[in-house]
């Protein structure tokens, strides 16, 4: 079933790099599912290590190649890029196998020709095996050695310094711990049974659970997977009873879920977003997870906002770039673009200008981001406080624990390389007048 396996992470390479899929939802495909527990294992490492380490991989294959590496057929660099990372960085693959299957996948996708190419190059590679040699570690460029698109690697040596953006880039190719919460709507969170072995209270985040490597859920049903920083975020507000609250940008609904939770049966959360498609996923996930009715609608909050009272508080956790996420979604690091940073901290900025309106005075806005990029984050924020005098930054008490996650502002900053997490950034904001 082996060959079958890496048939299988071919097509879902392929729907990631040539139909923009997400490799979350590519992964959990039927096709992916449906294969034995050891199978679906290889797939998974296929698709995400070779996602994760394209950028050292291509400089490999564009060494060993006779004609412009950008001019080849994406399927075909897929097939290379698969079968090279198998041959180079999985120990226990047999090298020949993975070759062999190469070939097969090129015959049957792509003809005779492209498949004596697979064999040729992959075959030179296996029997000098370039990777090993001192020079390779010498002579390669350094965001090749990151495995980074070259402008994202200048941009962060630029910013951190050579060793430690080396460092950094390199952690985000470790596979991302396991986070879940209960999302089990016939029980109260607190009393959701969690099995010891296998899942570990988060000591920073209440109600998240970090699943133990090599363990798997028996009872998927009652748990819904997030980021443990993910849900850190709707913690910063406090736990705050009777509070009403908008989710601004709310799908797909695990911050909101958490707001349900934190504001009490007497409270009110609006849960709102742009697409309506998102919100019918989103109204159906808050109707399994919270224990009272979600109020739920569709709403662009770079318009003016649809209410007329005032929020206690706003959570705008805005669409942006992701780049905080790259090693749960390591395929943003190649669709990202420098204009794309630009293009997003403008949405962001509008956003934040539009539901400022619906704080109440006393009130809080809290911004936040899974991004790590100073155009998304700490500049939105200094923009918006110096058009809107009415609101300062506040530095957060919640959850527990929180101070070291913060930075000389008060801002909240998750870095994926001090913790197997996403990178998020927040802002907590007090309206005074």
């Amino acid at each position: 079933m082996t060959a079958c396996a890496r048939e299988v992470g071919y097509q879902t390479l392929c729907r990631i790099e040539l139909r923009s899929t997400h490799s979350d939802d590519a992964v959990s495909s039927h096709a992916v599912s449906s294969l034995e527990a050891r199978d679906r294992n290889l797939v998974t490492e296929i698709v995400y290590g070779t996602l994760r380490w394209r950028g050292w991989l291509d400089h490999i294959l564009q060494s060993s190649v006779s004609r412009p590496w950008e001019s080849l057929d994406p399927r075909l660099a897929i097939v290379l890029r698969m079968s090279l990372y198998q041959i180079s960085r999985m120990d226990r693959v047999p090298a020949h196998a993975a070759v062999n299957d190469a070939v097969e996948i090129a015959k049957k996708r792509l003809n005779r020709g492209p498949a004596g190419f697979v064999n040729g190059v992959l075959r030179s590679l296996l029997r000098k095996q370039p990777w090993s040699e001192p020079a390779f570690q010498r002579d390669c460029p350094m965001w090749a050695r990151a495995s980074l698109p070259r402008w994202l690697w200048e941009r962060w040596e630029g910013r951190f310094g050579t060793d430690r953006a080396l460092e950094y880039s390199i952690s985000l190719n470790r596979p991302p711990h396991t986070a879940v919460r209960g999302a089990n709507r016939g029980l109260s969170r607190k009393d959701l049974p969690f099995d010891q072995s296998t899942l570990i209270p988060s000591e920073l985040v209440p109600g998240a659970y970090l699943v133990q490597a090599g363990k798997h859920l028996t009872e998927e049903a009652k748990w819904h997977a997030m980021d443990e920083a993910s849900q850190l975020i709707p913690h910063l507000l406090g736990t705050i009873d009777g509070a009403r609250i908008w989710d601004a940008c709310a799908a797909p609904g695990g911050k909101s879920a958490i707001l349900h939770d934190n504001c009490g049966p007497s409270g009110l959360v609006v849960s709102s977003d742009v697409d309506p498609a998102r919100v019918s996923l989103l109204r159906e996930r808050l109707d399994s997870f919270c224990l009272r009715r979600a109020d739920v609608l569709v709403a662009d909050a770079r318009r003016p906002f649809p209410f007329r009272m005032g929020f206690d508080a706003v959570l705008a956790d805005v669409p942006c770039s992701g780049l905080g996420t790259i090693r749960r979604n390591p395929e943003i690091k190649w669709r990202v673009q420098p204009e794309h940073l630009r293009e997003q901290s403008l949405r962001q900025r509008q956003i934040l200008d539009c539901v400022a309106g619906a704080v109440r005075i006393g009130g809080m806005l809290l911004y936040s981001t899974c991004s790590t990029e100073p155009e998304e984050n700490e500049l939105v924020v200094a923009g918006f406080l110096d058009s809107h005098p009415e609101f300062r930054l506040q530095r957060p008490a919640y959850p527990k624990g929180i101070e070291p996650w913060l930075d000389p502002i008060g801002a909240f900053r998750s870095f994926p390389d001090a913790r197997l997490w996403d990178g998020f950034f927040a802002a907590l904001m007090l309206r005074t007048a």
